[in-house]
């Protein structure tokens, strides 16, 4: 891409030009995608990461940087933390293997893969919601921002995010329960 083009892309988002978002949006979203999913190795949650990052920067114009090369850097050091904060959330716990895991009872086994159906399931809610729900939700579930610091950084008012929030989560309740 020229130098010109990438110029005229920033300068539109800058001033909220849904064409140079999305020419914005078509241009590093491929990238911020692969370095996610790298270090997740999980498809929806590579997706996920390179959307909160451009979200991250169309809701501060002051991220974007005129040169295309140093956005791309600064864009790909903010994929790979949010790719190690997603990582740290699942906490994962290696469990020494021993007998006694082999007699757990059929019981158990059952309850674990219900378990393991009822993540796919949410992950499928959340995957079906609107970006704006989504983006809402992940901003308070998944980075655990405060009311204020998501007001920050969408720029509305504490009460919008509370009650867009509380929407959020009604209609993620509706989804999971009728996926």
């Amino acid at each position: 891409m020229k130098e010109l083009d990438y110029r005229e892309i920033i300068l539109g988002c800058r001033n909220g030009r849904h064409g140079a978002q999305l020419a914005f949006y078509d241009l590093f979203s491929p990238t911020l995608y692969a370095s996610a999913f790298r270090l997740l190795n999980n498809e929806w949650e590579a997706e996920e990461v390179a959307q909160e990052v451009l979200l991250k920067v169309f809701t501060d114009n002051s991220l974007m940087n005129d040169t295309q090369d140093e956005m791309l850097r600064m864009l790909r050091r903010m994929a790979i933390n949010l790719s190690i904060d997603h990582l740290r959330q699942r906490k994962v716990i290696w469990e020494e293997w021993d007998d006694r895991l082999m007699d757990q009872s059929q019981e158990s086994i059952e309850q674990v893969i219900i378990r393991q159906e009822d993540v796919e399931q949410l992950h499928t809610a959340i995957a079906m919601m609107s970006e704006k729900d989504r983006s809402i939700l992940l901003l308070s579930i998944a980075e655990e921002l405060t009311t204020e610091e998501i007001s920050q950084i969408l720029g509305i008012r504490p009460s919008s995010v509370r009650s867009q929030l509380s929407r959020a989560r009604q209609r993620l309740i509706k989804l999971y329960r009728y996926e």
